[in-house]
């Protein structure tokens, strides 16, 4: 029962990410659809097929994340306040103010540190890159990345993904019964955030070829804020690292906004 508790919250709260990122991206491939000779476009499913597909392959990643993060989390020594309150029935941690600074100072470093490597960047990126770069997100596209950035890839790369690499190298090095070694969590913050950035090249290769500078840039921006969630998920909790990933689209909206007024 306990088990379907856990499924049931993080199932439910990943859910949310994945229907509005369906939603959103429906346009972006009826446009790479309109661009198919007629030849190669009767081939191709309809526009409804392709998103329903597209959110059943999400929802099987995040219902395999979401039961790997319960057989692996808790044993390497990470945690959830909602499960910790919801299934355990644990007292609210007496940090979490505490931590809910660390969360959106952190965040706040992370976005200006990849704002300012991005514009680092920009001279020598394709410029159809520049000018997505520089178009100021609708506010549907905002609540979508806060949801399904902010929540659904918490759930499959920090709650799913790193946990396990932390507990295949805590079992492969046989460690014994104490927690894995503060190596073994800093190496899988590292490894799940360049996953974390390798999987955001599909979305940049809808938009310009990948080139080494493209290929390096999508790493390294997502990769930066990858390990910071990351180091929230370990010092903190899987709620610190989905309340940074939140701040981060949040602010990077606010000061796209006011960097366009000032343009």
């Amino acid at each position: 029962m306990a088990i379907l508790k856990q499924f049931g919250i993080l199932f439910v709260l990943g859910s949310v990410g994945i229907v509005m990122v369906t939603i959103t991206s429906a346009p972006l491939v009826e446009q790479r659809l309109a661009k198919l000779s007629p030849e190669m476009l009767e081939k191709v499913p309809p526009l409804w097929t392709l998103m329903l597909l597209q959110g059943l392959q999400l929802t099987v990643l995040l219902a395999i994340s979401i039961l790997i993060g319960i057989g692996c989390a808790y044993r390497v020594g990470f945690r959830s306040h909602l499960i910790d309150y919801w299934v355990f029935h644990t007292a609210k941690s007496p940090s979490f103010a505490v931590e809910m600074k660390w969360s959106l100072g952190v965040g706040a470093g992370a976005t200006i540190i990849v704002l300012l490597l991005d514009q680092l960047m920009q001279p020598v990126l394709p410029e159809a890159l520049r000018a997505a770069n520089n178009t100021v997100p609708s506010g549907l596209n905002l609540l979508t990345a806060m949801f399904y950035g902010g929540i659904t890839e918490e759930i499959l790369m920090r709650w799913g993904l790193m946990s396990l690499l932390v507990w295949i190298a805590w079992k492969g090095l046989k460690q014994g019964v104490t927690l894995p070694s503060q190596a073994i969590y800093q190496g899988a913050i590292v490894l799940a955030a360049l996953v974390f950035g390798l999987l955001h090249l599909p979305a940049t290769a809808a938009i310009v070829p990948l080139t080494p500078v493209v290929i390096i840039r999508a790493i390294l921006l997502n990769g930066i804020a990858g390990i910071a969630f990351g180091w929230l998920f370990w010092q903190y909790s899987l709620e610190a690292a989905i309340l940074s990933h939140i701040s981060v689209h949040a602010l990077s909206f606010a000061l796209s906004l006011l960097l366009a007024r000032f343009a």
